[in-house]
């Protein structure tokens, strides 16, 4: 601790602030008030430096402290704490850049990055593109431990899930659900205009993608779109893979993912089970439509 630090310290400061005080207001006694006046007003704005740089060293002395918890913290973890240090080396980088402009642009990017990072610290993880989202998808059917996989498909398009990706999803699901690696359960909400009310079965190619899934023992349930017309809280496509995550899906008008998260919190996966519950009452089984056509 240097001199002045020594100086700013309280134990020095307070003591020696309440004897000057008390001196200065027996000397002041027997001043003139204009004196007085002159006198108070320096001593305030001396205070007010004092408390200033006081105050400084504290805010500076806590964000150092943080930063050393924020380091010590990672240490038990080497994969982050590599990721750490290749971030700061890149934000000290950029701080040594001057130009106005550019650190304006960047400052944006880094708040873009600064609420992705907030999701991520969430449990989210955004996937804008189909075969990114088809990889992480396989990983997750496969990871160890996951023994049930609840889907939910919302289908406007008669071409859902029938492109190459899509076709590959539904060999991966018949694959694993033949070799009793992943117990598989679909609940599919269908537009009306692919489920006419006077049809027992949806229009092709859904009806065909459905019974192939049935066919291989994969549990099936539909329910029309218009049936779910005061809960459309329940109108949605997602996954919920055992209690570890689930995943929302977005498709475009043909029936292609166009966006897909993924979320592992615990609260949004007991949202998706408890979404997930509610439609049953509003679905039949695809063994039900068969019984009910011979």
């Amino acid at each position: 601790m240097g001199p002045f630090e020594r100086l700013l310290h309280p134990r020095v400061y307070l003591p020696f602030g309440v004897t000057l005080a008390a001196l200065v207001f027996a000397i002041c006694w027997w001043l003139p008030l204009a004196a007085q006046i002159s006198i108070v007003i320096g001593l305030l704005s001396m205070l007010i430096v004092v408390t200033g740089l006081t105050l400084q060293k504290v805010r500076s002395r806590d964000a150092e402290n943080e930063a050393m918890a924020t380091l010590i913290a990672l240490a038990s973890d080497p994969e982050i704490l590599g990721r750490h240090k290749l971030i700061a080396d890149s934000l000290k980088s950029i701080s040594q850049r001057k130009d106005s402009i550019y650190r304006e642009l960047v400052l944006k990017q880094l708040s873009v990055l600064a609420d992705h990072s907030r999701r991520l610290a969430n449990g989210s993880i955004d996937y804008p593109s189909t075969e990114a989202w088809r990889v992480v998808y396989e990983e997750l059917l496969r990871s160890p431990g996951l023994y049930l996989y609840r889907s939910v498909s919302h289908i406007e398009s008669a071409h859902y899930w029938q492109d190459g990706p899509g076709q590959q999803s539904t060999t991966l699901n018949i694959e694993l659900h033949d070799a009793g690696i992943v117990n598989i359960e679909r609940t599919a909400i269908i537009a009306d205009h692919l489920w006419p009310q006077d049809e027992l079965f949806p229009v092709e190619p859904v009806h065909a993608w459905l019974k192939q899934q049935y066919m291989h023992g994969i549990w099936i349930k539909l329910a029309r779109e218009s049936q779910l017309a005061g809960e459309r809280e329940l109108v949605s496509d997602f996954g919920i893979y055992g209690s570890r995550a689930v995943g929302m899906q977005l498709a475009d008008a043909a029936g292609r993912t166009i966006r897909f998260e993924l979320c592992f919190d615990f609260e949004r996966v007991k949202q998706a089970e408890g979404i997930w519950e509610r439609l049953q009452v509003f679905a039949t089984s695809y063994r039900d439509l068969l019984d009910r056509s011979t």
